[in-house]
């Protein structure tokens, strides 16, 4: 139970007797706010009771930390000149505003880089770079503000060492660079984490001490995938529940190292295979049917089987995933989606995707198939700081990293809507209900 984790002076004295349950059954903070106390009970099981007071208590905490976390706010602003905000007199106070990707098409689809106080996820299939543009933020961190944050970085790995003959290679792009400006392979730490377990321990006691210790701006975890295909390879429902537990626990552990030492966090993740579109399954199937199935029948049919298929996840996943939202992509580039499915997804600020798309070229009497004229794009997916990417931006991976390929081309803001498809949402019809008519 991550209680302590979220409330560290939560008082547990009037509730020992329910945690041990709590504990034995991975109920989180979250849960406890989120379901009723009378499902918590029966989940445990508990007297109800005693849960709702328990409720109660940590809904109270949440609201005072809240509180004081304003009040620490206003405090600060309180104490700048002026009692003003720094945006309001004009000039800031801060000038950095995240880690570059030394390449300016890159910075601009960020909107000035990787930001600290959030995770990051890079992915795309194998040869698309992914490691080495890591790699390249972990020596451009190192540089002064703005370009950097001018600290060290934290390259965690579950695939193998780290490539310091890569990295060498790369730091030779910095020659021009002033001497004492210059990255370092001295400011780059690394560390092997081989099990989930091992994982964990890291992240929880180690990792905060390091960051402390050598004044890290960056840690880097490549990847996040791995450890958790080797420790949960079959598809139970129960194994996939643990795993969802898991990557939730990841992800508050991890976005907690962001926000409490200021630091970006950088994860890659790799791809599954994605099986075509499932529009026959939910014309034929009732099961495939949502709770609210009793006001689409008054509906004309071809209404209600549009509304229902753009509810599905097979058709919202492809504004989050990265993958299908181009209609001009080939079938088979669209037949990806990141792994560790929306369980992480929830866990991450922003999503940077890696493609590698080529043509198919046919040969030995159609039984194998070889990438020819490979040709690699990148993309912002989503970001609280910057909008999705488009035109993805074309790249190739050169000795001194990751690197544009085409002009700064003019992008579309993720809130205009410019594709016939995604307009069609707005149409008043699509939406209708019997209730419309009971409350005009």
């Amino acid at each position: 139970m991550d209680l302590l984790d979220v409330l560290p002076d939560f008082d547990l004295k009037p509730h020992t007797h329910l945690l041990h349950s709590l504990d034995k059954n991975n109920v989180s903070v979250s849960q406890l706010v989120a379901l009723a106390p009378t499902e918590i009970a029966r989940i445990c099981p508990l007297p109800p009771r005693d849960v709702d007071r328990l409720v109660r208590d940590i809904v109270k905490a949440l609201q005072q930390d809240l509180l004081r976390g304003v009040k620490r706010k206003r405090k600060n602003t309180a104490d700048t000149p002026g009692g003003r905000q720094p945006e309001a007199t004009g000039t800031k106070v801060n000038e950095q505003t995240g880690v570059s990707t030394s390449d300016l098409n890159f910075d601009r689809a960020l909107n000035e880089g990787i930001r600290p106080g959030h995770i990051t996820e890079v992915v795309g299939e194998s040869r698309t770079g992914k490691t080495t543009f890591a790699l390249g933020l972990l020596l451009s961190v190192q540089l002064a503000p703005p370009v950097g944050l001018g600290k060290a970085g934290i390259f965690i790995t579950s695939e193998g060492p780290l490539n310091t003959k890569r990295l060498n290679q790369m730091l030779s792009s910095y020659a021009d660079v002033l001497p004492e400006q210059r990255p370092s392979l001295d400011r780059v730490h690394t560390i092997t984490v081989t099990d989930l377990e091992a994982q964990e321990h890291i992240l929880r006691y180690q990792l905060p001490v390091a960051i402390s210790r050598y004044n890290v701006g960056l840690v880097v975890l490549d990847s996040v995938t791995a450890n958790f295909r080797a420790e949960y390879g079959t598809r139970t429902a129960a194994q996939l529940a643990d795993r969802a537990a898991q990557l939730t626990n990841l992800g508050n552990t991890l976005r907690q190292l962001a926000i409490e030492h200021d630091i970006a966090v950088v994860v890659t993740n790799q791809v599954s295979d994605r099986f075509d579109d499932s529009k026959h399954l939910f014309r034929s199937s009732p099961a495939a049917t949502s709770s609210p199935a009793a006001s689409l029948q008054n509906l004309p049919p071809a209404v209600a089987e549009r509304r229902q298929e753009t509810q599905s996840l097979d058709h919202q996943q492809r504004f989050f995933t990265g993958w299908g939202d181009d209609k001009g992509n080939t079938q088979h580039e669209q037949l990806k989606t990141p792994a560790l499915g929306l369980a992480w997804a929830n866990q991450i600020s922003a999503r940077i995707v890696l493609k590698m798309e080529s043509e198919r070229q046919e040969y030995a009497g159609g039984s194998v198939w070889k990438d020819k004229n490979p040709s690699r794009t990148f993309a912002v997916v989503f970001a609280p700081w910057a909008p999705t990417t488009k035109p993805p931006i074309r790249y190739e991976i050169a000795a001194q990293g990751i690197v544009s390929i085409t002009a700064p081309e003019k992008r579309v803001g993720a809130s205009k809507v410019t594709d016939g498809e995604h307009a069609e949402l707005l149409d008043e019809a699509l939406w209708a209900t019997d209730e419309d008519d009971e409350f005009p």
